[in-house]
């Protein structure tokens, strides 16, 4: 086990590794048993640290899945400027999928959702995180207008709602995350509308 390294009374920093190994363990745990068996306990024995190491930091699992909400996805790189739209779109897509394609992560990105549903910190927590990873999206949508590529009235966030929503609905619904190949139809069934 990895020995707390709490505060002093003088106020020395906690260590961020074990904050780092609680978070993750929380997250594993939430896709392999859900969050109705979660437990602080479980947690600890997952990230090999003391009990009290979690009880310090989190004083309940709700406390434990808002930090796991606010934990954005990794973000490999910035989006790619391909030099077209379609080609950002595309790349994005492909990392998005590439990221929540194994059954670990729509469990875990399910529960999460259902623990949102029954909580309102586990909600806020996770809109935020969730802005994040939109902020991406616009980010090559705004560059495409930039371009031309779009009409100039084209309503930036409903084609990001489209995609996105496209991305997370076969996951989470219908189990049947997007293929790859499919991205190509998709783009041009979301794109042409929006198109100059």
């Amino acid at each position: 086990m990895v020995a707390d390294q709490a505060p002093s009374r003088r106020g020395r920093p906690r260590d961020a590794a074990i904050d780092r190994a609680v978070v993750d363990a929380c997250g594993e745990l939430l896709a392999e048993v859900g969050r109705e068996a979660l437990s602080r306990e479980k947690v600890a024995r997952r990230a090999r640290v003391s009990v009290m190491a979690v009880y310090r930091r989190f004083a309940s699992v709700e406390e434990l899945l808002v930090r796991v909400a606010s934990t954005p996805l990794p973000r490999r790189t910035a989006p790619r400027d391909t030099g077209t739209l379609r080609g950002d779109l595309t790349d994005l897509l492909r990392r998005r999928i590439g990221l929540l394609i194994h059954p670990a992560a729509v469990r875990g990105a399910a529960e999460l959702l259902a623990a949102a549903a029954g909580s309102e910190p586990v909600r806020r927590s996770m809109l935020v995180s969730l802005a994040k990873r939109r902020e991406e999206t616009l980010e090559v949508l705004r560059r495409g207008a930039q371009r031309g590529e779009l009409r100039g009235d084209a309503d930036l966030d409903l084609i990001m709602d489209m995609l996105e929503g496209l991305v997370y609905y076969r996951l989470l619904w219908r189990s049947a995350p997007l293929e790859v190949m499919e991205i190509e139809g998709v783009l041009d069934a979301v794109l042409q509308g929006a198109a100059p």
